[in-house]
């Protein structure tokens, strides 16, 4: 166990991750500010009378007339993140995955899905605070990510760069870095991306690991009952 390391990369990562989600609530806030002095302004605003012809026009208007009603599904829209949250999407893949941290329509089982539920954007004072709450978790969870990535590396290579959780956190340093810079934060997207593709590559190793732990521990045992 290399606690030490699992100590470092939790504090880097993490010391990455604060100033990304710093910046994500700022623009929640900005945008909740701007959603309530348009609700405001449209509230002082007092509708013209409508002309006498239109009003004949809907008096005559069939009783039985069907009226539609169009909605807009927020879950399947195409969804445009700013560079800090591709940043943590990229760099603490499965801990946004489980706090389900900035989906638009969390899973039931992710910390956002328990705590904000279907509150869906613009934000709302009760949305942010609950948002305030899923940033917390999503900290918490990324110091429990990196500890355990250093502390019990699957890979030991020669050069200490070529280690996945290593790679990744150069990744996003250089991602934060450039995302902390609002004239370049689209190169962000690039450490990013290598970042998803070493955490996939990670997830391929693992599950490989897991299968020759299960095929040895079965083969063995078959091989120490025949023995026996």
């Amino acid at each position: 166990m290399k606690w030490r390391r699992g100590v470092l990369l939790a504090a880097i990562n993490l010391a990455v991750a604060v100033p990304m989600i710093l910046l994500v609530e700022a623009r929640d806030i900005e945008s909740a500010r701007t959603s309530d002095e348009i609700m405001a302004n449209s509230a002082n605003m007092v509708p013209p009378n409508p002309p006498a012809s239109s009003t004949l026009e809907s008096d005559k208007a069939s009783p039985g007339q069907d009226e539609q009603t169009i909605g807009f599904d927020f879950c399947g829209a195409w969804v445009h993140y700013p560079a800090q949250v591709v940043v943590l999407q990229g760099t603490d893949l499965p801990a946004v995955t489980l706090a389900g941290w900035e989906e638009m329509c969390p899973s039931k089982w992710t910390l956002a899905g328990k705590l904000r539920g279907k509150m869906t954007w613009p934000p709302t004072p009760l949305w942010i605070e609950r948002q305030r709450e899923i940033d917390a978790g999503l900290c918490l969870i990324v110091v429990i990510q990196w500890f355990l990535m250093g502390a019990f590396p699957l890979v030991r290579t020669r050069k200490w760069w070529a280690e996945p959780g290593s790679l990744i956190t150069i990744c996003a340093v250089l991602a934060g870095a450039f995302a902390l810079i609002p004239a370049v934060d689209g190169v962000a997207r690039l450490p990013a991306l290598i970042a998803i593709l070493t955490w996939l590559l990670w997830f391929g190793f693992f599950v490989w690991r897991l299968l020759q732990c299960g095929w040895k521990l079965a083969f063995g045992r078959r091989a120490r009952f025949v023995a026996g």
